[in-house]
């Protein structure tokens, strides 16, 4: 039976990749892998003359760790949003309300399907690059092997985290991150004397005792996670606050969007956003890679013999580019399917979600940057760094509502979707992050080349919003 469940939660998942993306994006996504891995093998030797055989290696693990912390996060937080998306194909997920199996055990499958899927969907199309890779450049297939043993015991350690802080986040948000942080406290003083991750100590020493814990590791997060999960489910008291006509007065309140924009589907989407509580998630999921970032930041300082200053215009930079994020979140609040029935464009639909993004959601990054600032004493740097957010967010932001439509996060399963993302935001991002570096040098010539980026990234901001239209009014909502 739980063979079976396995084999029918890894088609749901298929399907619905599918259904999201064309079958033809999703299946030619594991290529892109693929060439990614190849390119990996090729560059290795460039890579370790910059920063170290040692360093480079534990970049790879820590990479690779924090995508599986990524991958857990959607798959175990996005369940609410497919109950209110899909609720109507009934997923298997959520089986325990209406069958007698329980929510612990569904739950723990649940994790067993994941790391398989990311295993061939991503882990084994980048080894299958890398093999190529070591046919032409000559690497020890032996150590390859290796290697990717002990990359994908980092994977799945930062995967059963994920699972633990979905568990404790079922109980209370504050359950949550008290255990995350407490997690990771553990883990650091854990890998003090060692490498980054205790698969990575075993690939470089061969002692069996750190494949052992390797294998533990997750073993054991993943235990208590499941432990955690229970059937029973509090239900909130329900208030009675009477009625209130929000629409009209939030139609009032838009009014000076109808040129840009329809301000009665701004205040819909406004009044959809405050009922689903969509805000906290956005915070959270916001909050989490500038955590990882800011660590990382700590880990390269710290642990690498490079000196990196990455300073307030540089997290203005990346704190612009989640900005997609939080756009993506205001594409998961609910199905878009009923405006089917209303005389309503898609592209109607976007530009509305795009005046709530820059209008409602931009308190998100401002506080986030700004407590960056204060945290680095870069106070003097913040005016500067909010012009780049903002500049960088809606290049970002347009260029993603363009491409995407109100499917972001499926979309970019698209293979061919998701090499246009890289190829239009990276180079930006690197010119700026580059100059954000160089400040220190030469204050003038760098913002004068960060007015002429920023000019540039605002003109083309303006462009993919004005052809919005073009390419969504005439296509469907289902």
């Amino acid at each position: 039976m739980n063979r079976l469940i396995l084999w029918r939660m890894l088609q749901e998942e298929i399907r619905l990749n599918t259904s999201f993306a064309s079958g033809k994006g999703f299946y030619s996504f594991p290529i892109l892998v693929s060439i990614s891995g190849f390119l990996a093998i090729a560059f290795t030797d460039e890579m370790i003359s910059d920063m170290g055989y040692l360093e480079y290696l534990e970049v790879l693990h820590f990479g690779i760790l924090f995508y599986g912390i990524f991958a857990g996060s959607l798959a175990f937080f996005g369940n609410e949003f497919l109950e209110r998306i899909f609720g109507y194909l009934g997923l298997i997920i959520g089986l325990p309300t209406t069958q007698p199996i329980t929510q612990r055990k569904i739950t723990l499958l649940y994790f067993v399907k994941e790391f398989i899927f990311y295993s061939f969907f991503t882990l084994i199309p980048a080894f299958i690059g890398g093999l190529i890779g070591s046919y032409f450049y000559g690497i020890n297939l032996i150590n390859l092997i290796q290697f990717s043993i002990s990359l994908s015991f980092s994977f799945l350690t930062g995967l059963s985290f994920a699972y633990l802080i979905s568990s404790l986040y079922r109980l209370s948000w504050k359950f949550s991150v008290g255990g995350g942080i407490m997690t990771l406290i553990i883990y650091v003083l854990s890998v003090r004397d060692t490498a980054i991750t205790p698969s990575l100590e075993w690939y470089l020493h061969k002692e069996p005792i750190f494949i052992l814990i390797s294998f533990f590791n997750p073993l054991l997060i993943s235990f208590f996670a499941t432990i955690l999960v229970t059937d029973y489910h509090e239900e909130g008291t329900i208030r009675t606050i009477g009625y209130q006509d929000r629409l009209k007065e939030y139609i009032e309140k838009f009014s000076w969007a109808k040129q840009i924009s329809n301000p009665t589907i701004i205040s819909k989407e406004r009044i959809d956003l405050q009922r689903s509580k969509t805000g906290t998630k956005m915070f959270f999921s916001f909050a989490f890679p500038l955590g990882i970032l800011t660590f990382m930041n700590w880990f390269i300082d710290k642990g690498l013999p490079i000196q990196v200053d990455f300073n307030t215009i540089f997290y203005g930079v990346m704190v612009g580019f989640f900005g997609t994020m939080i756009y993506s979140w205001l594409n998961t609040i609910d199905s878009p399917t009923f405006y089917s029935t209303l005389p309503v464009t898609v592209s109607d639909v976007v530009r509305a979600r795009l005046v709530l993004f820059f209008t409602i959601t931009w308190w998100i990054p401002l506080l986030f940057l700004s407590l960056i600032s204060y945290l680095s004493s870069e106070i003097n740097l913040l005016p500067i760094g909010i012009i780049v957010m903002i500049t960088v967010g809606m290049y970002i932001v347009n260029y993603t509502a363009w491409s995407t439509g109100l499917r972001t996060n499926s979309a970019l399963f698209d293979a061919i979707v998701f090499l246009k993302f890289f190829v239009v935001s990276v180079p930006p991002m690197i010119a700026m992050t580059i100059l954000s570096l160089a400040i220190s040098y030469s204050i003038s010539t760098v913002l004068i080349a960060l007015s002429c980026i920023c000019g540039i990234l605002a003109l083309f901001s303006i462009f993919f919003y004005n052809k919005i239209e073009v390419k969504w009014q005439n296509e469907t909502f289902d």
